[in-house]
């Protein structure tokens, strides 16, 4: 299983919850938000598949954008405890 960065913009219907349905099926509900607009995942899924298997869960004029991420080597600032702490051991 490898991390995931998924960061999107929902324009005019906004579905927040639509997504975060997508994001539960995807990761087994395994996933850490730590920014209003970013879900962090493990999955065996590969960028692309991420991206298409959310496009069915938000608008055609959203955006959606997934980069695969080494939790080896990061840094936060401001990111509540209750976030960075899943990000420490969840995913390793």
């Amino acid at each position: 299983m490898a991390a995931y960065s998924i960061t999107y913009d929902l324009h005019k219907i906004k579905n927040y919850t639509r997504l975060q349905e997508g994001i539960d099926a995807l990761s087994g509900t395994v996933w850490v938000k730590p920014t209003l607009s970013q879900f962090i995942v493990k999955t065996t899924y590969t960028s692309s598949q991420i991206r298409d298997f959310l496009k069915s869960y938000v608008d055609h004029d959203d955006t959606i954008f997934v980069a695969k991420i080494d939790l080896n080597d990061w840094a936060s600032y401001n990111v509540e405890q209750k976030l960075v702490d899943p990000l420490k051991t969840t995913f390793f």
